[in-house]
């Protein structure tokens, strides 16, 4: 087994690093990402601005484009589940990077089967370096192995064979595996903080939770970097226990319908400053 855990002090050196050991050819590095005016999306866009990268996101015509207001982003429009929109959208462009940051929602026509069948032989024919996948949950385990809820437990599946089909097309990959993804803030995610105690696994048994700044903090850490390619990891915080607990409570007593609340479980702790003492 693997675990890395990344302070927030290296997470700032490896900043650093990223800027001064080549800033030209970052400069060059173009990276797509799928979702990018997305709540994740944007916030690793502005990151890889930050760190010199030339970011496109990729939206639907009738996306909200507010997060990236401002950002010098470039667009390509289409629908991620038509296989002829993705294809009119990527002709004659190149990426050095995707990054695919797609929320889809239980019970929808959405799939991220579909849409990594669509996205995943691009990408391979533009010989991307690396395709990084947020994916989440344990649907390659058997249910009673795998502490979801029925309806996520099927979304979970979806996103197993997505993950396979990135796999197997010979694209260099990093998978990232988020059993629940929790913002320190629920009311204000753009002021979210992090916990810096994140790490990542390849014991892909185990299920756990992780703040949205962390996760970022981690993906971006990852690029184009030997240790991360090709690995599927899962991503952990033991500093919010209670919150995942509390997450797995409300999966545990859910029905077919996704829940935001449960009345035997109370509401979600509110994660503390002492939760985010590492954090920056």
């Amino acid at each position: 087994m693997l675990r890395c855990v990344l302070s927030p002090i290296q997470y700032l050196m490896a900043a650093v690093l990223f800027l001064s050991a080549s800033t030209s050819a970052v400069a060059e590095e173009q990276v797509l990402i799928i979702g990018g005016a997305g709540n994740s999306g944007s916030a690793i866009a502005r990151m890889l601005i930050d760190l010199g990268y030339h970011v496109t996101a990729f939206v639907r015509p009738t996306t909200d484009r507010a997060r990236l207001e401002g950002l010098p982003v470039d667009y390509v429009v289409g629908d991620a589940m038509n296989a002829g929109e993705v294809a009119a959208a990527l002709e004659g462009k190149h990426f050095d990077l995707m990054v695919e940051t797609v929320q889809v929602f239980p019970g929808t026509e959405a799939s991220y089967t579909r849409m990594y069948q669509n996205f995943v032989p691009h990408a391979k024919q533009m010989e991307v370096k690396q395709f990084i996948s947020i994916g989440g949950g344990c649907g390659d385990n058997p249910k009673e192995d795998c502490p979801l809820s029925p309806p996520l437990y099927v979304l979970s599946q979806d996103m197993s064979r997505s993950e396979h089909i990135l796999r197997d097309s010979g694209v260099p990959y990093t998978i990232f595996r988020v059993g629940a993804l929790i913002p320190s803030n629920p009311f204000h995610p753009d002021v979210d903080k992090a916990s810096g105690t994140s790490y990542l696994s390849t014991d892909l048994t185990e299920f756990g939770a992780v703040l949205r700044v962390d996760l970022h903090n981690q993906l971006v850490a990852c690029i184009g970097v030997e240790r991360c390619l090709n690995k599927t990891f899962i991503i952990d915080d033991p500093a919010i226990k209670p919150q995942l607990d509390h997450w797995l409570c409300k999966r545990a007593n859910e029905g077919p319908v996704v829940s935001g609340n449960n009345p035997l479980c109370g509401e979600m702790p509110r994660v503390t400053e002492a939760q985010l003492r590492n954090g920056p």
